[in-house]
């Protein structure tokens, strides 16, 4: 790497993503309750949300993992779009049918606007879903030679 394309930031992981939500209580009963997630509030307005798992005594503990930081606002300004949603994996296709059917019967609770059928797409098999805070999630299964690490691992395959 030459000193024109050095990167002047040398980060050591990608650490945190940021969604707005209206209601801070509805989010957090969903990212808890239909997203099995792990959630603390260390401020008013402000949540952090993680798997579950790598709390002191957990399986994960010491690893390192992504922080989703949640903060309300009074309205949603910019809604979000499909194509930027936040995804979760699930250990098999039966878990994607099952999320699907828990998420349906959960909605009015969870605060979800719509759920999309489970199908096959960008080499997945996922449901997709939104909020009423405009916020889309994915869950899905990847064989596991899709899976990130392993796409991953390949390399560029098309670059110039």
């Amino acid at each position: 790497m030459d000193v024109q394309t050095r990167p002047r930031v040398n980060p050591v992981s990608l650490i945190a993503g940021t969604l707005l939500t209206t209601d801070m209580g509805r989010c957090r009963r969903m990212l808890e309750g239909a997203l099995g997630m792990e959630c603390v509030e260390p401020e008013k307005g402000r949540l952090l949300a993680r798997d579950r798992g790598h709390g002191k005594g957990g399986p994960k503990h010491g690893q390192p993992y992504w922080l989703l930081e949640v903060r309300e606002t009074p309205e949603i300004v910019v809604p979000q779009e499909m194509l930027n949603h936040w995804g979760v994996a699930c250990p098999s296709q039966a878990a994607v049918d099952e999320a699907y059917e828990k998420l349906n019967a959960r909605k009015e609770e969870f605060g979800i606007a719509r759920v999309q059928k489970p199908r096959f797409r960008n080499g997945s098999y996922a449901v997709y879903f939104v909020d009423r805070d405009s916020n889309w999630w994915e869950v899905e299964y990847r064989a596991p030679d899709l899976v990130y690490t392993s796409l991953r691992e390949k390399g560029d395959q098309f670059h110039d």
